[in-house]
């Protein structure tokens, strides 16, 4: 299950305390909460990454690729380049596979 991020003090806490990594043509901000086994997401897509449309399929794909991830407790920022519009939804996939361990748990592929 994931949840959203929507409270100022959990972004703030996420650029404060935040663990972050770059999978080309994305970056992530990590902060692990032991007390949940949530997922809490956010996404950070700009307009330089395309109109609407464009953005907001990219947040859906981002989305279901994540449903589909054992992802550890704790909030999450998941930003994107322009370049990510590019990709297809199994390219997404195979990119976010990429995190670290110690952010997420690959889920069997499906």
């Amino acid at each position: 299950m994931i949840g959203r991020i929507r409270a100022r003090d959990d972004f703030q806490r996420l650029r404060r305390d935040g663990r972050r990594v770059r999978i080309e043509p994305f970056w992530c901000s990590h902060l692990p909460d032991p007390s949940s086994d949530v997922a809490q997401v956010a996404f950070a897509i700009n307009r330089a990454v395309g109109n609407a449309v464009t953005r907001n399929r990219l947040r859906r794909r981002l989305r279901a690729v994540l449903a589909e991830m054992e992802l550890t407790g704790g909030l999450y920022l998941i930003g994107c380049r322009p370049s990510a519009s590019e990709l297809t939804f199994a390219q997404i996939r195979v990119v976010l596979a990429k995190l670290p361990p110690t952010l997420a748990r690959q889920a069997t592929q499906r």
